[in-house]
């Protein structure tokens, strides 16, 4: 497989990361176990939703595996106590829980953009005009 069939051709002759369309396919599902390949998403996405799984009472095991390092296949699998948490919603509460993270940074970000650059309380004016001076 070329690396236009993989990841599509972009006519501007820029590359563009995650240019191949997500899809996910359910291996194997039960309520206490979910099972399923994502193809065109690695770590970027995989490990912060199996971070917050893990912070989830009754979710048991939640891991992923990069199937190649050279394709952006993973599968990933949740395990849970069905008698405290189903693995389907196990892992829509995970995956809000992510969402209102991401919202929550942006809007930091933005706001520390708008109120611009600060000198950090524990340096004095000179000392950061000298590390600013090295950058």
């Amino acid at each position: 497989m070329s690396y236009e069939d993989y990841y599509g051709v972009d006519e501007l002759s820029l590359w563009k990361p995650r240019t191949k369309k997500i899809e996910v396919k359910i291996l194997n599902y039960s309520d206490d176990l979910l099972e399923f390949e994502v193809d065109g998403e690695t770590h970027t996405l995989l490990n912060p939703l199996r971070m917050e799984l893990m912070n989830i009472e009754g979710v048991v095991f939640a891991a992923y595996k990069i199937i190649h390092p050279l394709f952006d296949k993973a599968r990933f699998v949740v395990r849970t106590d069905k008698t405290k948490i189903k693995a389907l919603d196990a892992l829509k509460l995970a995956k809000e829980n992510v969402k209102r993270k991401v919202l929550e940074l942006t809007a930091k970000i933005r706001e520390a953009v708008q109120s611009g650059e600060q000198i950090p309380d524990f340096l004095s004016d000179e000392d950061y005009r000298k590390l600013r001076s090295k950058l």
